[in-house]
């Protein structure tokens, strides 16, 4: 059975789908087989790092109108993966983004629905990562995605106001669907270690503490730095955080 991972933030400009799509790589480097979707349907970013284009759309999916392999694109070759690497985009077209602002609770029990059958489908075809990046905050499209994985990582900043929002989020949301969770810290301070004090009050893990770098928020907008820059700090975290997944949801 794949393991499937959700990558969540409290807000947006966290990194998360930079940190996503990085783990995705880093777990599909080492001979993995990953797919990754994007669930973040209202806010959708992850066709700007990855090619080729898409035909279909995540959001097919969510609609019922196709399923997720016939959305699914297989990327391994262009990202120069040992491991098959799949996408599945959502469309970031501003109608699809207004289209789904719309739905309405009985969409997204559907679409909650069809994201299990997607879970299931990609399983059954042996992938061994299901990544999914969700939309920041608790609306019910990113609580679906919380709900199906088997892990959640919280990509989150320091700082008080930000550690109080994720409080927030992890009593309200993680703790009662009962989430295996832990917290990756990014954009932090150089010299500093980890701001977020999770492990004694949560019991949950910080899997990695990245300090914030200029290079790294320049390049990430055209690069998978696991790929193409392997040895980075930024991309040793990212290994380090995917071998810790590794070690708490074995």
């Amino acid at each position: 059975m794949s393991l499937t991972i959700a990558v969540h933030s409290y807000k947006g400009g966290s990194g998360k789908t930079s940190f996503a799509i990085n783990l995705a790589s880093a777990y599909a480097s080492v001979g993995k087989s990953v797919c990754l979707l994007d669930v973040d349907l209202k806010a959708p970013s992850s066709f700007n790092y990855l090619l080729p284009e898409a035909k279909r759309w995540v959001n097919d999916v969510f609609e019922g109108r196709y399923g997720v392999m016939d959305v699914v694109m297989d990327v391994s070759k262009e990202m120069g993966t040992a491991g098959a690497f799949d996408v599945g985009y959502s469309n970031p077209d501003i109608l699809a983004v207004r289209d789904v602002s719309s739905k309405d609770r009985k969409w997204q029990s559907k679409a909650l629905k069809f994201l299990m059958n997607a879970k299931r489908d990609l399983s059954n075809i042996g992938i061994d990562v299901v990544i999914l990046d969700t939309g920041a905050g608790v609306d019910f499209t990113s609580v679906n995605a919380i709900a199906v994985a088997d892990h959640v990582v919280m990509v989150g900043k320091p700082g008080a106001s930000r550690q109080r929002a994720i409080d927030q989020v992890v009593k309200g949301i993680y703790i009662p669907l009962e989430k295996n969770c832990s917290i990756v810290e990014n954009m932090g301070h150089a010299n500093n270690s980890t701001d977020l004090s999770y492990e004694g009050q949560f019991d949950l893990p910080v899997l990695a503490s990245i300090p914030c770098m200029c290079d790294v928020a320049v390049r990430c907008d055209n690069e998978v730095l696991v790929l193409t820059e392997p040895e980075h700090s930024f991309s040793k975290n990212i290994f380090n955080a995917m071998r810790a997944i590794d070690k708490l949801t074995s």
